[in-house]
């Protein structure tokens, strides 16, 4: 095709916002897609076969090999479709029950990828010491615990099950084929004499004739009988080039004991994924995993989007398992039940080795921390990053930026970071700033700083093709750009900076010149960024990567990388790396470390070890606000913890009323940000009308007052990697009522269950709770009662009412002052909220750190826990405890507590922080006394009301404590006395 003009990418994606509606033939389908084309197709294959199907691939049982420890073994695997052609089998036991399973072909032509793991996981995982494998006349066996692993020699098959019962089944179905590197066939020709005709002279008769001779193929019961898109593909007007062939993996993974699955984000689709083959399927397309830059992506579709994370979890009520197949090529994934207890999937990637990790689970935890151990647990985020991020594409100078942040303070709205999209940058050139509209780029920092507060400033992966362009001319005389297919010279593709081309940072000479380049100081060996400050963090966009002005507004696939893969190999990965090394360039650009916040729009497994995500380029929708909420579970589940939608959406211009109810949404997002198109009108909070500004002040201030709640939540994953938004299925595992339940949550394990109002003009909605358990109204007390097997109930949810509850049995701590940014609220005093159970009982816990050092991994950090509990029947005893104390076998945010100690630097430096309320829900009737324990009398009051063992619903009675005058790093206990 004819390149791009920069005027005319500029005039499609700017001037004319209509043309950014998803085009879908923009991005292929799977019937335009080759290799997925083929995968398929051997389904159908093998469905029209039905029980005559058989694999052609078997396990070469003379082949097995044991190692030593006896948890590993490899083997040969032989195909009958092609007697000579080697593939290798390996299966590893971990130390945490997880099996890995590879497969790839040995001795071929050429060598297939296979260094997606290597990316992804945090490090080579233990093998276990305890298990061995048994090899038998038709299988090879190892049994461990409740769990056992069989490899079935002809056909090959491998299975997990449990108890017995089968949980994970690969090639059960008989789809494996993993296509064969061969040499590009030459047609036969054939010589016959032509029959001259009657004008004919004499000298024409020896005229030779070529035919091509097609014999006939054995194979076609299972490959098809054409070369389907083996050599070369066409999209559009776009050529691929396969100069390695026909070389895709196909897998069918199957779950015959579970029949509800979740993750491989990311799609704009329901949490529990809907089927895509089978009867009735609900999309006719496989779901894709390709990093796709989507403009204004459909509200509900398999569609691929920014990001891939190859990872599914199976779900029953016996059972969690899961998989983690770490593939970094495009990959499609079919989906059907063969009733609501099975699954089947068939996974199709274009290239790349079989590397599959099955999960045992078996509960949800179980699976998270299993994921954890193979690609890490999600960073623990600076404190300020959870407050409220205020952007537009784009504040156009430094005094835009100046007045924004004076209109919240007079509004006395909470905000914690100003962002600058990308026209900050002078000609998109990155790093750079516009002089004409950002003069003064240090002091209008600086400015912002002042109030506790930092700026977040885009860098993209396009770098602009000019010598004055300090950071591409350096990139290209260190030879670091991605090339074009003929492995010479630079790629050169289309961006918002124009002519661009694109750092390879699968190359390691790339790594530490990236990262010096942040630096604030000036350096003798390169350019930096000496008109930056460390109160400026990262934005990483259009990393899929996106190109203008190429196939699927992406690089062409036969580009290529270090190493000489083909980009086709690495797709998926190649965004991570981008804010991999953006992380750790922001992290050390000072002498002591500090935590980095980067947020970044295309993600692959492990990408939550190195910051944020949200979910794209989304509509000013009532469609779209529902499907964030979901989108941000989905890569809760896949690891992405720290993810959120743009509030708002970032095309159109919402009503307030939408805007209102997007605030409420969005406070309940870990990610919590505004964003908007440049041609939208500008809608900062403080910029409605009454009542709706009030109604977004109070809304905004609610999200600052739990901070310790979001906080503590993002401590915890850190550890255990369950995610910080937690769907019903990972909080109540066995109530089948609340698997497909996506429109409500918990967050963390602090009791505090939300249902964000979705829908235009609702005056009311209805909540599920899965348990015989009282359930408070947040901000009205309102006690409701579960049921042993579920129910439902109707609340009040008018557009100022949020439907928020509490369960029974928490304890929520909370700080209540307004202030303008939350590094202001670090000497703030703490409120309790103790919401008793059934029982009489309650537990909660807070952490806290200097949130922005890595102190608290040498042990300067507060860790309290809170319990409410009954003494006797005349008695609530509260009391506040070292979490970390006497507990040095154990880690937090992955580091042994053996340094810590109770008097450390930062809880002496919040040592005069007290509890300045305590709010005690369901008392069993008015208090004789309330005293800190050695004390006197404490100020209180009391509202008579529902009691928390009773069985009545209506205002539950309220205990306020006013002022105990306990403080936040100390034992203490406050004894109700009845």
């Amino acid at each position: 095709m004819q390149p791009w003009t920069l005027l005319g990418v500029l005039s499609l994606l700017i001037a004319v916002p209509d043309a950014l509606a998803v085009k879908s033939h923009d991005f292929k389908t799977c019937s335009q897609a080759g290799f997925c084309r083929r995968g398929r197709a051997l389904s159908a294959r093998a469905a029209d076969a039905k029980s005559a199907w058989k694999s052609p691939y078997s396990l070469d049982a003379s082949s097995i090999a044991i190692t030593p420890n006896k948890a590993v073994f490899t083997a040969g695997v032989k195909s009958t479709l092609y007697p000579d052609i080697k593939f290798g089998l390996e299966l590893r036991v971990h130390e945490d029950g997880v099996v890995r399973v590879r497969m790839d072909e040995v001795d071929g032509l050429r060598k297939r990828y296979d260094e997606a793991a290597a990316w992804a996981l945090i490090a080579e995982p233990r093998i276990s010491q305890d298990i061995a494998w048994t090899a038998g006349k038709k299988d090879i066996r190892a049994k461990y615990g409740n769990n056992e692993v069989v490899v079935a020699f002809e056909p090959l098959k491998i299975t997990l099950l449990r108890g017995g019962k089968e949980q994970v089944v690969l090639n059960g179905q008989g789809l494996l084929h993993m296509e064969h590197f061969r040499a590009k066939a030459v047609a036969e020709t054939k010589t016959e004499e032509a029959d001259p005709a009657p004008e004919q002279g004499a000298e024409d008769a020896e005229e030779q004739v070529v035919m091509e001779v097609k014999e006939p193929n054995p194979r076609a019961w299972f490959e098809g009988d054409s070369e389907d898109d083996w050599w070369e593909e066409r999209f559009s007007t776009w050529t691929d080039t396969k100069p390695k062939g026909p070389e895709s993996l196909s897998i069918d993974i199957s779950f015959p004991s579970h029949g509800t699955i979740y993750g491989i984000p990311q799609h704009a689709t329901r949490l529990a994924l809907p089927t895509t083959a089978g009867d009735a399927p609900t999309f006719t397309d496989p779901y894709r995993l390709y990093n796709a830059d989507v403009f204004e992506y459909l509200a509900s579709s398999p569609m691929s989007l920014y990001g891939s994370i190859p990872v599914l979890h199976a779900h029953s009520a016996d059972s969690t398992v899961g998989i983690f197949h770490a593939m970094g090529s495009e990959t499609w994934i079919d989906v059907a039940h063969a009733s609501n207890k099975s699954t089947q999937t068939h996974w199709i990637s274009e290239s790349g080795i079989l590397d599959l990790f099955l999960m045992p689970g078996p509960t949800p935890a179980d699976i998270f921390a299993q994921y954890a151990g193979l690609t890490g647990t999600p960073v623990l985020p600076p404190h300020w990053s959870l407050g409220y991020h205020q952007c537009r594409w784009n504040y156009i100078s430094s005094d835009d930026v100046r007045t924004v942040q004076k209109r919240f303070d007079e509004e006395d709205m909470p905000v914690d970071v100003f962002w600058l999209d990308i026209e900050y940058a002078e000609d998109h050139k990155y790093f750079m700033w516009d002089q004409k509209n950002f003069p003064d780029p240090v002091d209008m920092t600086n400015d912002v700083a002042a109030l506790g507060r930092k700026m977040v400033v885009i860098v993209d992966p396009h770098l602009k093709r000019t010598d004055n362009y300090p950071a591409f001319k350096e990139a290209s005389d260190r030879k670091v750009l991605v090339k074009p297919p003929s492995g010479e010279g630079e790629y050169e593709g289309w961006c918002w900076s124009g002519s661009s081309s694109w750092i390879d940072f699968f190359d390691p000479n790339s790594w530490d010149w990236w990262m010096s380049l942040f630096k604030t100081t000036a350096s003798k060996t390169g350019w930096t960024w000496t008109s930056s400050t460390t109160d400026i963090h990262i934005w990483n966009d259009m990393n899929e990567p996106s190109v203008f002005n190429g196939p699927e507004i992406s690089m062409p696939r036969d580009n290529i990388h270090y190493g000489g893969w083909e980009h086709r190999d690495v797709h998926n990965i190649n965004g991570m790396l981008f804010s991999n090394l953006t992380s750790k360039a922001v992290q050390h650009r000072t002498d002591q470390p500090t935590r980095p916040f980067v947020l970044t729009r295309s993600f692959f497994a492990g990408s939550q070890r190195f910051g944020a995500m949200w979910t794209g380029d989304n509509l000013g929708t009532w469609e779209h606000m529902a499907v964030g909420i979901q989108m941000v579970l989905a890569n809760g589940i896949a690891g992405m913890s720290f993810a959120g939608s743009d509030v708002g959406g970032f095309f159109g211009n919402p009503e307030p009323e939408m805007l209102v109810r997007w605030y409420q949404v969005g406070i309940f997002n870990p990610f919590l940000r505004a964003h908007a198109h440049i041609d939208t009108k500008r809608r900062e909070p403080f910029l409605l009308e009454q009542p709706y500004k009030g109604m977004v002040k109070d809304i905004l201030r609610l999200r600052y007052t739990m901070l310790p709640v979001w906080y503590t939540a993002f401590r915890e994953t850190s550890v255990t990697g369950v995610p910080v938004l937690r769907p019903h299925y990972v909080m109540f595992p066995k109530d089948p009522k609340g698997f497909d339940l996506d429109d409500q949550y918990f967050i963390g394990a602090s009791g505090l269950l939300v249902k964000p109002i979705t829908t235009k003009g609702a005056t009311e909605t209805t909540v599920y709770l899965p348990e015989d358990e009282v359930y408070y109204d947040y901000f009205t007390h309102h006690a409701h009662r579960g049921a042993a097997k579920g129910k439902e109930i109707s609340v009040q949810a008018a557009l100022h009412q949020i439907p928020l509850f509490v369960r029974g049995g928490s304890i929520v701590p909370t700080r209540e002052r307004p202030r303008r940014s939350s590094p202001l609220m670090k000497q703030d005093p703490f409120t309790l909220r103790v919401a008793l159970n059934t029982k009489g009982s309650a537990k909660g816990e807070v952490y806290l750190d200097d949130g922005v050092s890595y102190k608290h991994e040498e042990g300067q950090f507060v860790w309290r826990a809170f319990t409410a509990e009954a003494v006797g029947k005349k008695s609530v005893r509260l009391s506040s405890t070292d979490l970390a104390a006497g507990r040095p076998g154990e880690a937090v945010d992955g580091v042994a507590l053996t340094g810590y100690k109770a008097a450390n630097g930062f809880a002496e430096s919040v040592r005069d922080v007290r509890v300045e309320k305590v709010v005690v829900l369901g008392l069993s009737g008015k208090p004789a006394s309330v005293k800190v324990e050695g004390g006197g009398e404490l100020v209180w009051e009391y509202t008579a009301g529902v009691a928390a063992g009773g069985k009545g619903e209506g205002a539950a009675s309220v205990l306020t404590i006013k002022d105990p005058k306990v403080r936040i790093v100390e034992g203490w206990a406050i004894v109700i006395q009845l």
